[in-house]
């Protein structure tokens, strides 16, 4: 019995590679802990129609829930659709089945396709009465008369700006912001990814969800990029701008770079010369642009040092990664990349030294980091009631900042971020200087280039296709036992971590 449920296992794991492999980018395949899987594939010879499958942890002997997700098919369509693939997935119970579900909705569309064509074919050959070709030229002449000469082209839609951002690689979801009408507030802001975009009738109700037709904006950062009472559409073009979404992008970093507000650069100095494993004067990377930084050039020798230092963090307080799972998966990563590419070794952030950074601070004397290690012991008491119910963190996935930092997700709870906040209000109020620039991005970073391994490599950026296969790496939990003052020096402790002037046990 167990070697069949390992079979099983392993077929499934199969099933899931070679549906990545097949569809590419069209296809996200999500892994959960104990076995479950959430597939959602969008073939792109189907235009909008996409499917999501909820994969149980007994499949295949239990077929998958399926959800046809399309903003063109009738309702009508959608439910015969589905009546057919849960009757072909009945059929396939016991074997792994979500390809040959995807094929089976693509040979029922195309019939379902050509059948209408044939019909509307049928119907205009239909003889036309003399009564019926009268009223067509009456309301032709009505039509030519209402009309301005020029008629206004078709605007896309909010949902197809929707499967723009969830399913081009090339625009950061976590960059955009809805704007839409509550029944009750009027209209609000949240982030795209805040919501769930699958059918509402799916969703379950602690789900963020919007009907489509109350979306009235979005923005790209604070650029309105489409508007529906504006007719304004710069993702696509589609209303005559001739702007698209990627031009907007570009001028809007281009723009940055002109006023001089290149913040990563500058204020929180990512720092190509330091070649520590350091990643903390970057751990707010929202709304700022670094790719005008050159990374390689030799000026920093003419620069006033005293006055670039006083720019840059050399503190920050963190949660230090203490769970061996994580260390040791992330581990086993690394050493996956550098089979590839062995060169990149400098660049790796040692096990010992993993952690999610809070904030950043920049102390300019002993007494400011006695002050700081004070103040953090005075507050534990209430850092502890914040978190008295426990706070654990979910490390999944991996994403880049500006393709030079590789760092894993941290998924987290609300509690969480507030716990945050009261830190940073608690460290403002002793008049420390936090040197966080923008929104909070909850992240451990695996590794980052440096200047001279980029001058090595030809390039400030990391290859994709090194990191691409751990889009849903699990890396594991963990929970909040202590928080960390640490310095920014080179100097490690013996045990691989930062020196800590001050530490403050949560337990």
């Amino acid at each position: 019995m167990a070697g069949s449920e390992s079979m099983s296992t392993n077929e499934v794991a199969q099933e899931m590679a070679d549906l990545k492999t097949k569809y590419g980018k069209y296809c996200k395949v999500i892994s959960h802990t104990g076995g479950t899987y959430i597939v959602d594939i969008m073939p792109c010879d189907l235009q909008d129609v996409g499917f999501k499958f909820p994969v149980p942890c007994n499949y295949p002997a239990v077929i998958p829930q399926i959800i046809i997700k399309s903003s063109t098919m009738t309702a009508l369509d959608k439910e015969q659709l589905l009546k057919h693939l849960t009757s072909v997935a009945d059929g396939l119970q016991g074997s792994v089945m979500i390809n040959n579900l995807v094929e089976a909705a693509r040979a029922w569309i195309e019939q379902r396709n050509s059948e209408k064509g044939a019909d509307a074919t049928a119907q205009s050959r239909k003889p036309e009465s003399k009564k019926a070709k009268n009223k067509k030229i009456k309301k032709t002449k009505k039509i030519k008369e209402d009309v301005t000469d020029e008629k206004k082209p078709s605007m896309k839609t909010a949902e197809d700006v929707i499967s723009r951002i969830l399913w081009d690689d090339n625009l950061p979801s976590d960059a955009f912001v809805v704007g839409y009408i509550d029944r009750f507030l009027g209209i609000l802001e949240k982030s795209f990814t805040a919501f769930s975009w699958e059918d509402l009738a799916s969703v379950d109700y602690n789900v963020l969800a919007v009907p489509k037709h109350r979306i009235q904006y979005f923005k790209y950062k604070d650029v309105t990029v489409w508007d529906k009472t504006q007719r304004l559409d710069n993702v696509f073009g589609s209303t005559g701008s001739k702007l698209t979404i990627l031009d907007v992008m570009g001028k809007y970093e281009d723009e940055l770079a002109r006023k001089g507000l290149n913040e990563v650069a500058n204020n929180e100095g990512e720092d190509y010369d330091d070649d520590s494993d350091s990643d903390d004067d970057i751990t707010v990377t929202i709304g700022t642009v670094s790719e005008n930084y050159n990374a390689d050039s030799d000026d920093d020798a003419t620069e006033d040092s005293f006055w670039t230092d006083k720019l840059r963090p050399n503190h920050f307080i963190a949660v230090r990664i203490t769970n061996s799972d994580v260390v040791s998966a992330v581990t086993d990563m690394q050493d996956a990349i550098l089979e590839v590419e062995p060169r990149y070794a400098p660049c790796i952030i040692p096990g010992g030294a993993l952690h999610v950074t809070l904030c950043v601070l920049r102390l300019d004397s002993p007494e400011q980091v006695s002050n700081a290690s004070r103040m953090l012991q005075s507050i534990q008491s209430e850092l502890k009631a914040l978190i008295s119910s426990g706070i654990t963190l979910q490390l999944e996935g991996v994403d880049t900042f500006f393709k030079r930092v590789l760092y894993a997700k941290v998924h987290c709870e609300q509690n969480f971020l507030d716990f945050v906040d009261h830190l940073k209000m608690c460290i403002s109020q002793e008049g420390l200087e936090i040197k966080d620039a923008h929104e909070f991005v909850p992240h451990m970073t695996l590794m980052k280039t440096t200047r001279p391994v980029s001058r090595l490599m030809g390039t400030k950026n990391i290859d994709p296709s090194l990191y691409e296969c751990f889009h849903s790496l699990e890396f594991g939990r963990q929970n909040i036992e202590s928080i960390h003052l640490c310095s920014m020096a080179e100097s490690r402790q013996e045990d691989g971590f930062y020196l800590t002037p001050a530490s403050v046990n949560l337990q």
